[in-house]
């Protein structure tokens, strides 16, 4: 909406400077001649310059509003969906959550081999759909324009608080644990489990690892795994909606962590591996 006015200003302004500039010289050259034929066919001229340059202006402000509303109607059509998805996935998150422990005590009490093959199948899917409406959540805030809740917090509060959350996920950190980062803690998780996901359930991963570094002040997060890896172009990996293959996900995910990171002022790479599949989270340490 806003090059759509400033489209509209600019055409605006350069007709109003062809239009009065050819009035101008239409006079100039009208008072320097002496001839009355000429001093007519020179009015001719002012006037025919007058109603095209008015048929110009007319034309390019009809556009321009024209250009302007239909901005303004698609700007109002993202926010109800991007509020629709927020409200939608608020919601579902009380029965998801209701819904995944009531399975896991099923889970914990049951010794029926056939019962618990099924109850950890629903127990899978009902994470897929909290992830899923997890994606969906950030992706309405990334629409809305929200901002993070940033907070300064060591490497060993990361780990220790991802435990709860993944305790399979090995943390490997080859810096100081009082090292420090500047970040939202859960969108961070987001990302995370958003990359183990796609890295068990797109590239067949059976172990995933997190290896933290440090290159020059920068924290460096590498997780890899050892799955199928990916065969394709690693710079269209973060465009949403791309399926790279028949199996691949959305791309919804990756758009997602890479919003997410930029947000926290960091970046996401792809590093080059022999085996397995490899995604690096970068933010700047905290002094």
């Amino acid at each position: 909406m806003f090059f759509s006015l400033a489209w509209l200003f600019l055409t605006l302004s350069l007709g109003v400077w062809w239009w009065i500039l050819g009035f101008r010289q239409a006079k100039t050259i009208s008072e320097i001649s002496i001839s009355a034929e000429r001093q007519v066919e020179l009015d001719r001229v002012n006037r025919m310059l007058q109603l095209e340059g008015s048929f110009f202006l007319s034309m390019l402000t009809l556009g321009g509003v024209t250009l302007a509303v239909l901005s303004y109607r698609d700007h109002k059509r993202s926010k109800l969906i991007s509020d629709f998805f927020s409200t939608v996935t608020h919601e579902m998150k009380t029965p998801i959550a209701s819904l995944q422990l009531q399975i896991e005590v099923l889970l914990e009490g049951t010794k029926h081999p056939e019962l618990k093959r099924k109850l950890e199948k629903i127990w899978k899917e009902n994470q897929r759909i909290e992830s899923q409406m997890g994606n969906a959540f950030y992706l309405a805030s990334l629409m809305q324009g929200e901002s993070l809740y940033l907070e300064t917090l060591t490497l060993t509060d990361l780990r220790e608080s991802y435990a709860h959350h993944e305790p399979d996920l090995h943390w490997n950190i080859l810096i100081p644990e009082k090292s420090k980062v500047h970040l939202d803690k859960k969108a961070f998780f987001a990302m995370l489990k958003n990359l183990s996901e796609n890295a068990k359930r797109h590239g067949k991963a059976k172990t995933i690892k997190l290896t933290v570094t440090k290159e020059k002040e920068f924290i460096h997060f590498l997780l890899e795994d050892d799955g199928n890896g990916f065969v394709g172009n690693k710079k269209n990996l973060t465009l949403p909606f791309l399926r790279h293959s028949k199996t691949s996900g959305s791309g919804i995910g990756l758009y997602i962590v890479k919003k997410l990171i930029e947000k926290m002022k960091g970046s996401l790479e792809f590093p080059n591996s022999t085996s397995g599949f490899q995604v690096k989270l970068i933010l700047k340490e905290v002094p």
